[in-house]
């Protein structure tokens, strides 16, 4: 699942974390307030590291060189962030396989968006690492 950028893979790995512990506190019979709770701080990690991922293609000019993919990239970002809001408006916390749904959604997304997204941003940056063509790396 590694892109091959540092930062961007640390960040999937920790949302795949809060993910499997979000799992885990369902087996816990968890209630309404934890769920959103859990929920919310998902959302909040995944913007921000969606904010994270298109910092980077700025400042390595994906946006110039790769416009349909970067634009395909952060229209899956925002498609994400309004899916987990209205789960989060909608689910019934009293009904455990909507909020397993939910996290299966998260999970599935996540791998997926990285699989295929991802790895074309994380080799596009390593090119350009390798060129030194870009911009200035922070």
């Amino acid at each position: 699942m590694s892109t091959g950028v540092d930062v961007i893979d640390s960040q999937h790995q920790n949302l795949l974390q809060m993910v499997n512990e979000a799992y885990q506190g369902l087996d816990k019979e968890i209630s309404e307030i934890a769920f959103q709770r859990i929920t919310k701080e998902l959302l909040s990690y995944a913007i921000y590291h969606f904010q994270t991922e298109e910092h980077l293609m700025k400042e390595y000019g994906y946006f110039d060189e790769r416009p349909e993919e970067a634009a395909q990239h952060v229209s899956e970002h925002r498609s994400f962030s309004a899916k987990v809001v209205s789960a989060r408006d909608s689910v019934n916390t009293e009904v455990k396989e909507e909020m397993e749904q939910i996290l299966e959604f998260l999970n599935t997304w996540i791998l997926n968006h990285t699989q295929n997204v991802d790895l074309k941003l994380g080799g596009f940056i390593q090119m350009k690492e390798k060129q030194g063509d870009y911009e200035g790396h922070s």
